[in-house]
């Protein structure tokens, strides 16, 4: 199953919705998203459709209902499903940078790099670069730079966080946070959102996994995991096919993961 990642950016998007509605309408509509959620929690993804469904019929310029819908077809693989729920936008959002986003995400799906990629440049040109100035800001620094990444740009997406990693204010879990995503955008590979989901493609057996794990991070490498045997020294770590030359270059032996990914 797909995940909903068309979202890539972790949404610090402004989405309209029609204020014209009355009261009791908007009412509804809430507590018909509400029990979507909660269906989409327990992967009940048909009652989910049907709750967003309803809320859409009674307001149909609610574009975050509209874009949660999407994304329940993309989890059913319901591709040109998707397309048409997204064709029926109001024509205002159809300029703007998360529309081209949600639509380079559903080319990436289908396979269309080019289309997709496509999407991804025009909305990097609607996206403001933004400013960092507290912790808040790192999300959607972060958005930015993994929307330049997907756009064709990693080089300027990477230096974009070093940049930001030299802040002074920086917490500890704020520099995990950005190293993180830089590392995963310094080896990304052009498959978009399907490269930011950890996999477990390398094993790497160590008796030191700490030891072993701070080499791996100073080379800019996530891990996507760990697992230990009691009674056993050797720890197992996991890492996505994406770091296979940096680990080469570290002259560490890997294993190839057979079990779970």
């Amino acid at each position: 199953m797909k995940r909903t990642t068309y979202i890539i950016f972790l949404a610090f998007i402004a989405i309209s919705c029609n204020k014209s509605i009355s009261v009791a309408d908007e009412k509804r509509v809430t507590e018909l998203n509400n029990k979507a959620v909660e269906y989409k929690m327990n992967n009940d993804l048909e009652k989910a459709k049907d709750y967003y469904s309803q809320a859409i019929k009674i307001d149909k310029s609610n574009s975050f209902i509209r874009y949660e819908l999407i994304g329940v077809y993309i989890q059913q693989d319901s591709l040109d499903k998707a397309f048409a729920i997204l064709d029926k936008v109001p024509v205002k959002e159809k300029e703007t940078a998360y529309y081209y986003q949600v639509k380079g995400g559903l080319y990436e799906y289908k396979g269309q790099k080019a289309k997709a990629l496509e999407n991804y440049k025009k909305a990097l040109k609607l996206t403001d670069n933004p400013k960092v100035n507290e912790e808040m800001d790192l999300g959607p620094l972060v958005n930015y730079a993994m929307l330049e990444t997907v756009a064709g740009k990693k080089e300027q997406a990477v230096k974009r966080l070093n940049d930001a990693l030299k802040l002074s204010w920086l917490t500890e879990k704020n520099i995990e946070y950005l190293e993180t995503f830089r590392n995963e955008f310094e080896y990304y590979q052009g498959n978009a959102n399907f490269e930011f989901e950890p996999k477990r493609d390398i094993m790497i057996k160590t008796t030191n996994s700490d030891s072993l794990e701070l080499v791996l991070k100073e080379n800019h490498i996530n891990t996507a995991g760990s697992s230990s045997s009691s009674g056993r020294d050797t720890t197992e770590l996991y890492v996505s096919e994406k770091y296979r030359k940096g680990i080469e270059k570290l002259n560490i032996k890997t294993h190839p993961n057979n079990g779970y990914k």
